[in-house]
């Protein structure tokens, strides 16, 4: 039987932080026939290889594999979805930790998306676009339990997007073959996914956000701060513009505000239920405390989204008192 999801779970170091957890939160789909994971120690420097090693072997179901060197983000997922089996590719980071019924959500989306939809992201609590929902004073224990109830209480709507954040991603497998996977020039990391969003987009796909399916994103500590991040961000953003001229970099907040503006067509339509008013009220808030830091942008942004609301019908799902 061929698997309808592969996982690519691509670790590197902190095991006992990091990917530990991750892999722990999905041991309820390990022996599901439809799922297949795949758990891939990207050469660390630490003991994480052989504690990794030591978990897949209490969990025979999963196939591990261990990199001699540090592929890079890229190299790494390129390196596990070439032996992935399944219909579609879920690249995991291994940050990541899969509150109840996080799969069993996806698939449903999975099963039901439109032919032309190649790529699909999961909303969570930390993303640089559109998936991110705001509540920044729930702590991990209550993005746990606002994640469970999203994967048990579906819309059955996506959302759009202009990219797609790689935190967590499903891709079909026939769209990742054709583009050859990411691209290994970013190196380390960063832009990797932003660059295969817009060659997807490119090659006439679609991708879009599901907010049926929440995955708590805890954020890696692999370069965070550093000098050496800093400078491998500015060299491989010069590769994406340099790849893509046409590349727009948009803040958080208009991704979270085209998904409004999505809401209010679906209200506008009918199409609306208590489903998706709760989505609304961990997105709503953002509008006003997400805006920019200049004085001058600040106002310039409240006074777009004061016009919008006069406008729509973003004011009926706005966080009750």
């Amino acid at each position: 039987m061929i698997p309808l999801v592969s996982l690519v779970v691509l670790g590197y170091g902190n095991f006992d932080v990091t990917t530990h957890n991750c892999l722990n939160s999905l041991e309820p789909w390990i022996d599901d026939p439809e799922i297949e994971i795949i758990v891939i120690d990207n050469g660390s420097d630490d003991d994480s290889v052989k504690k990794t090693s030591v978990w897949c072997s209490k969990h025979p179901q999963v196939k591990f594999l261990a990199s001699n060197t540090n592929k890079g983000f890229a190299g790494g997922m390129n390196y596990g979805a070439s032996c992935a089996q399944g219909q579609w590719l879920l690249l995991v980071n291994n940050d990541t930790i899969f509150p109840a019924s996080s799969l069993s959500a996806l698939k449903r989306v999975i099963q039901n998306a439109p032919t032309d939809l190649a790529m699909i992201g999961p909303v969570t609590n930390a993303a640089g676009n559109g998936q991110r929902l705001w509540k920044p004073d729930a702590t991990r224990e209550q993005w746990l339990k606002i994640g469970e109830w999203l994967n048990a209480n579906p819309t059955g709507q996506l959302m759009p997007t202009y990219r797609c954040d790689f935190f967590c991603i499903a891709i079909r497998r026939d769209v990742w073959t054709m583009l050859n996977g990411l691209d290994t020039e970013f190196g380390l990391g960063y832009y990797e996914d932003f660059d295969f969003s817009l060659r997807l987009r490119e090659a006439g796909y679609q991708q879009m956000i599901t907010e049926d399916v929440f995955i708590l994103h805890l954020g890696s500590a692999t370069f965070q701060g550093s000098k050496f991040a800093l400078e491998l961000i500015k060299n491989n953003k010069q590769l994406l513009v340099s790849k893509h001229s046409k590349v727009k970099f948009e803040h958080t907040r208009l991704g979270n505000l085209a998904v409004l503006l999505e809401y209010d067509r679906l209200w506008r339509s009918g199409n609306w239920g208590p489903e998706i008013e709760a989505r609304g009220h961990l997105r709503y808030g953002a509008l006003f405390e997400d805006a920019p830091r200049s004085p001058l942008k600040r106002w310039l942004w409240h006074r777009k989204v004061k016009r919008l609301l006069q406008k729509n019908d973003l004011i009926k799902i706005q966080k009750p008192n």
